[in-house]
């Protein structure tokens, strides 16, 4: 086993291979005319999936969420979202060059104008999303629609690649780590009027909140139930899907939600609501949803 300084000697090796393999395939995606750079977004996660590359968590999530599926349509499904996920970092990846100027025409925002009002009213909002279609496209998208946007995100962990990652969509969105100092920073953004993003659909260290998840519970990121609990703002879902020709639909909706005064019942209700809104939309699209991570992981304590 490798430790001390020749474990760290190797780590920064492996980090520096891998943001130079990165930027690499970012430089062959901009060459490439943007039909071209997809197709080979999409064979990358084709191929992924044929060499088993996480298979067996994709599958065994797939039939958590749909059980009434058999074994070929869940392998379907996993194919395919393997495949949209390779689409889905060409084009991330692709954004800082002619993508971002034409992102009006690749993605169209329905339900938009409610998020304009706040922002004309110098108010913030909070808007839940999930890793469905083209997810870092559409927060990239929404600041060029005008829309202030702060995200929360979480670090990488080849600090190279995370640096690169915050570039790409440029500084109309603002990025909030997560950690100690993120409350601080949250609170600035809702009093300067941003609309506070979060990524809710996966699973929560913070084992305080656990409510179903598409049939199953989950622990579920408890920040836009705190928000909304303590700040009172209106709580936003988006989603998104891919069309054909390489361009998007993007739905902006309201999450209706209940007035309870007990302050963890609230929080409750809106994790609820949440998960509830954010699963109809990956029901609706499954094959466009990244199905990779871990979202049903329970530890006892």
């Amino acid at each position: 086993m490798t430790s001390g300084p020749k474990r760290s000697i190797l780590v920064r090796a492996r980090h520096a291979v891998e943001l130079a393999a990165l930027r690499a395939v970012s430089v062959v995606l901009h060459a490439a005319p943007r039909s071209a750079a997809l197709a080979l977004g999409r064979w990358i996660g084709r191929t992924a999936w044929l060499l088993g590359v996480r298979r067996r968590r994709v599958l065994e999530n797939l039939a958590i969420a749909f059980p009434e599926l058999d074994d070929n349509e869940r392998k379907r499904i996993g194919r395919a979202s393997a495949e949209n996920f390779g689409r889905t970092v060409a084009e991330f990846l692709r954004f800082p060059g002619g993508d971002r100027a034409a992102v009006g025409e690749l993605v169209e925002f329905r339900g938009l104008e409610p998020l304009l009002r706040l922002r004309d009213e110098g108010k913030s909002a909070a808007l839940v999303t999930g890793h469905l279609g083209a997810w870092a496209l559409y927060v990239a998208a929404l600041a060029a629609s005008g829309v202030r946007p702060a995200l929360l995100v979480g670090k990488q962990t080849n600090p190279g690649v995370d640096r690169l990652i915050l570039e790409l969509p440029g500084t109309a969105v603002t990025f909030i780590s997560k950690g100690r100092s993120a409350p601080r920073h949250m609170l600035e953004a809702i009093r300067s009027g941003r609309l506070m993003i979060m990524v809710a659909d996966h699973y929560s260290s913070d084992q305080k909140v656990r409510v179903d998840f598409m049939g199953k519970p989950a622990y579920t990121l408890p920040l836009p139930g705190a928000l909304v609990e303590k700040h009172g703002l209106a709580l936003f879902r988006m989603t998104g899907r891919r069309i054909d020709g390489g361009r998007h639909v993007v739905d902006i909706t309201p999450i209706p939600l209940e007035e309870l005064d007990d302050r963890d019942e609230m929080r409750l209700h809106v994790a609820q609501r949440m998960n509830q809104a954010l699963g109809e939309a990956i029901r609706d699209c499954p094959e466009q949803y990244f199905w990779y991570h871990n979202r049903w992981k329970h530890r006892d304590r």
